[in-house]
C-alpha cells in the first residue's frame, strides 16, 4: 500500500482537528494565519473583515494568535478600568488624538486595597505602568 503524497503548500500544516471551543459555531479554515505566529499555514478561524484605507480583506487567525489577542483585550480592559483620572475625575485615555486638548492637572492614580492579576502581554504590561504611574501620561 503506497502513501498519498500531500500537495507542497500543506506539507507544513497542523492538519490536527482542534478542540471545540464552548459556545463556538464558527467553522475553522485550513489557511494561514494573519497575526504573530509567522504566516504558518494551520487551522484558522475567519475573526471578520478588516479594512485600511480603502482596502479590505477577511481577517482569519489560528488558535494560539486568537488566545494571545484574547489576552490582550483582557489587558486592556483591566487597564481602562484602572486607568488614572485627571482633576476633573475623567479617567485618562490610553489612547490620544494628536489634536486633543491637554488634560488638566492632577493625575490621580488610584490604589487599589485588593490584589491585582498582573497583565497576561507585554502590551498590558505597558498599560499597567502607565496605569499606576511608573510611565508618564501620553502627551497630544
Amino acid at each position: 500500500m503506497t502513501s498519498i503524497p500531500r500537495l507542497p503548500d500543506l506539507m507544513f500544516a497542523d492538519t490536527r482537528p482542534l478542540p471545540p471551543r464552548p459556545g463556538d459555531g464558527s467553522p475553522w479554515a485550513l489557511g494561514r494565519c494573519w497575526l504573530w505566529c509567522g504566516n504558518r499555514r494551520t487551522w484558522v478561524l475567519w475573526l471578520g473583515p478588516a479594512s485600511t484605507a480603502g482596502h479590505y480583506a477577511q481577517f482569519y487567525v489560528c488558535a494560539p494568535c486568537l488566545d494571545r489577542l484574547h489576552h490582550t483585550i483582557i489587558d486592556y480592559s483591566d487597564a481602562m478600568r484602572d486607568a488614572p483620572t485627571d482633576a476633573t475625575g475623567i479617567r485618562m485615555p490610553l489612547y490620544t488624538g494628536a489634536d486633543d486638548p491637554p488634560r488638566p492637572e492632577p493625575i490621580s492614580y488610584r490604589r487599589t486595597r485588593h490584589r491585582r492579576r498582573h497583565p497576561r502581554t507585554a502590551l498590558g504590561r505597558l498599560w499597567h505602568r502607565l496605569i499606576t504611574g511608573r510611565e508618564p501620561p501620553p502627551t497630544p
